[in-house]
């Protein structure tokens, strides 16, 4: 499915706050699973994106839903070492 149909499909939630919760996570993971193999997620996150700039009015799941596109847009931190085995006898002598 495309973010445009999900987030169509996410305007139809009734329900408690976690039911809201649950289908957003649910919607993001069906985007995420049916990207093209070997496509970049956060590029395509941030493809998404302006198809969402300016909606009102929509229900709490489709809310959350665009905001895991947005997360999912933002560049992953680069990994930091820690010292390793070398640090860790730092830490523990």
């Amino acid at each position: 499915m495309t973010a445009q149909q999900i987030f169509r499909a996410l305007q139809d939630v009734d329900g408690s706050a976690h039911a809201h919760v649950q289908a957003a996570k649910a919607g993001f993971l069906e985007w995420a699973m049916t990207l093209p193999k070997g496509s970049n997620a956060s590029k395509e996150a941030q493809r998404a994106l302006p198809l969402f700039g300016d909606f009102s009015n929509t229900a709490e799941a489709a809310d959350l839903f665009v905001g895991y596109l947005r997360d999912a847009s933002q560049p992953l931190p680069s990994p930091k070492r820690r010292g390793g085995a070398a640090g860790k006898r730092r830490v523990l002598h």
